[in-house]
């Protein structure tokens, strides 16, 4: 028992998720406890820990709704709304998409998409789906369009300060002697690599290739202007 309950780290909070929804249900089974039960002694005990960043558990079953969905999708070229949680937004997103493939890249699945809704290629994680659903429109499976546009990427070499190190870690990044972290990040397109180190807010600096420092100079200058933004603080 504790007179006031610890704050947890959100790597500690991710663990207590993840806990929660792949060996919770075993637990509650052999205590004969509902798992509501199991996560309110654990909240009791640790504090709230919803992370607006942590994937929302769903119930067992979910992913082979959306997998069969999806490959509907795939095998009738039927395009697929989906309901998407992106990393570090606290709300879903609807997203029209044409699905092409699936990979798995453990512990995950992946699906490769085109995009109608941001005119893209996008791969979306399953586990930060919320729904998906088949559309009666079809499409045509686009000339020259490579649904594996992952294979063979370019790499991006990428700086993350102290404030997000931490975080970073979790998703296979190296530490550093002063708390920061460096990783190798594998993109396909500048747009997408730029999205994520813009996403960060300055707390990332692209050390390679040179090429991009420059793109991405290019749309923080952009987005000043864009936001009408009197003071910027920057890294270099």
């Amino acid at each position: 028992m504790f007179r006031l309950a610890p704050r947890l780290t959100p790597l500690e909070a991710r663990a207590i998720r993840l806990a929660l929804e792949y060996v919770g249900p075993s637990i509650a089974a052999e205590s004969h406890t509902p798992l509501d039960r199991v996560r309110r002694k654990l909240e009791e005990t640790f504090g709230r820990f919803e992370l607006a960043q942590s994937p929302q558990p769903r119930a067992e079953g979910d992913d082979e709704g959306l997998v069969k969905t999806l490959s509907d999708g795939i095998d009738s070229h039927r395009l697929v709304e989906i309901e998407y949680l992106k990393e570090g937004e606290e709300t879903p997103s609807t997203r029209l998409v044409e699905p092409y493939s699936f990979d798995r890249e453990p512990p995950v699945w992946r699906v490769h998409t085109w995009d109608r809704t941001s005119g893209g290629a996008r791969t979306y994680r399953l586990d930060r789906m919320r729904s998906a659903q088949l559309s009666e429109q079809t499409f045509e499976p686009r000339e020259g369009f490579d649904p594996n546009y992952l294979r063979d990427p370019r790499i991006a070499r990428v700086w993350y300060s102290p404030v997000i190190a931490r975080w970073k870690l979790e998703r296979g990044a190296r530490p550093l002697a002063d708390k920061a972290a460096v990783a190798d990040i594998a993109f396909k397109t500048a747009d997408w690599i730029v999205g994520e180190i813009l996403h960060d807010r300055g707390e990332a600096v692209i050390i390679e290739p040179a090429e991009l420092r420059t793109t991405l100079t290019k749309r923080a200058a952009e987005l000043v202007r864009e936001l009408k933004l009197a003071r910027v603080r920057a890294r270099t």
